[in-house]
């Protein structure tokens, strides 16, 4: 019985402890009466809350989303921990650990342990000030993005620091700044290696300034606009350092309730520092929203920027996704998911490339990307589900003998029934 007093806890991760070490600013007395109320497991003055996550674990048919598929059977076993400490009503210290294992069946060598691990404070005074920092280290084997099928090890070590102003009707004004270091693993293909570290490792330093005004209880209108600075490693990819001002606005709705998630859309400028490179400005977006209507659940995520590309004379892509879900509840205890993606990266430089007839020529690149899923997800406990999936995963090109798919069937579990 005491297990099952604990499973309830492990949902309140994403309401909770994401707020606390996510880049989304949520007022002092917020997060201290939620550590508070809702956090159940403590040990004398210290709130934990446990979490065990298990994604993707099934058999892969193309592993390494390649020309040649290889198949395999994965998953990814990753527990995790936050704690907590709220010291009367003006401090909140947090910790949180979150070891991950990378299991293949056959391909024992992409078999991977890493660890990742925070810090951080938040401390009200004057009433109405809250200085806030954090130290983050976070280590992951997942794919780095959309251009890239293998999985990467990629390392984010760095420091934030800001400073806010709240006003009685919880309405919110500040500044944070950032330092982060990014690191990746080289990996090996069929092809040959690709040297990420050199291609891609850099610094990234800058601000945010931000603004919350409260429309309704737990949500609220939000502006932002930052800085940006991109500071690259090897002195082989010092031409890829460049600078972005970006700007948001949106509203971010309630944790809870029968609309949840952030819609933000905003514009960004991307200025190269070398001479001749594509710059970038327009639309950005980051918006995740979902929704319970009856028996029916809907979801809806859109995003758009640029990301800088690992090929060695390609500098960014622009990315624009588009995804969308529907569930239906056939029981209280199951339920049926469809999800549908769409994304394109198009390159604004040229690519050169060979042809059937061995001559190089130089191509505009896009690229596609469509996933389909159809799952059941069977209600283990309140919101912990197990789900079992199938997907489809397509990818065409413009490059010559770049188009693959691959499928997966397994389970995950899933804490938002």
């Amino acid at each position: 019985m005491k297990a099952l007093k604990i499973i309830p806890m492990f949902s309140l991760v994403f309401l909770i402890g994401q707020n606390l070490g996510g880049q989304s600013y949520r007022v002092f007395q917020d997060e201290l009466d939620n550590i508070r109320n809702n956090i159940r497991l403590s040990f004398g003055p210290f709130k934990i809350q446990p979490l065990l996550q298990l994604r993707d674990l099934g058999y892969d048919d193309n592993i390494y989303f390649e020309s040649r598929p290889i198949s395999d059977y994965t998953g990814t076993l990753s527990p995790e921990v936050r704690v907590f400490l709220p010291f009367r009503n003006y401090l909140i210290l947090s910790f949180r650990d979150n070891p991950e294992y990378v299991y293949y069946l056959k391909e024992s060598r992409r078999r991977v342990f890493t660890n990742s691990y925070g810090f951080g404070a938040k401390l009200l005074f004057l009433h109405r000030f809250v200085l806030s920092g954090d130290y983050h280290y976070d280590e992951h084997r997942q794919r780095l993005s959309s251009e890239l099928g293998h999985l990467v090890t990629d390392i984010s070590q760095g420091y934030s620091l800001g400073l806010f102003y709240e006003t009685a009707r919880k309405t919110s004004l500040g500044f944070t700044g950032f330092i982060n270091y990014l690191k990746y693993g080289d990996i090996e293909t069929a092809a040959g290696e690709i040297p990420l570290s050199r291609i891609l490792n850099r610094q990234e330093r800058g601000g945010t300034m931000e603004f919350y005004y409260r429309l309704f209880w737990d949500g609220y209108f939000f502006v932002s606009a930052g800085y940006t600075e991109f500071q690259f490693e090897s002195a082989e990819s010092s031409w890829r350092d460049a600078y972005s001002y970006q700007g948001y606005m949106g509203i971010r709705f309630p944790l809870t309730g029968g609309v949840r998630g952030t819609l933000s859309l905003g514009y960004k400028k991307f200025m190269p520092r070398a001479e001749g490179r594509k710059r970038f400005s327009g639309l950005v977006g980051k918006t995740e929203l979902s929704a319970r209507f009856g028996r029916i659940g809907l979801r809806l995520n859109y995003g758009r920027d640029n990301v800088f590309s690992y090929w060695e004379d390609v500098f960014y892509f622009i990315e624009d996704r588009v995804a969308s879900g529907l569930s239906y509840y056939l029981t209280t205890f199951l339920r049926l998911d469809y999800n549908y993606e769409y994304s394109t990266a198009n390159y604004p430089e040229f690519s050169a490339v060979d042809t059937a007839t061995g001559e190089p020529t130089r191509i505009r690149r896009v690229d596609k990307h469509q996933t389909h899923s159809v799952g059941l997800v069977f209600r283990v406990y309140r919101n912990m589900g197990l789900g079992l999936t199938w997907n489809l995963a397509q990818w065409t090109s413009d490059l010559p003998g770049w188009n693959r798919k691959k499928t997966f069937v397994g389970v995950n579990l899933i804490y938002q029934f």
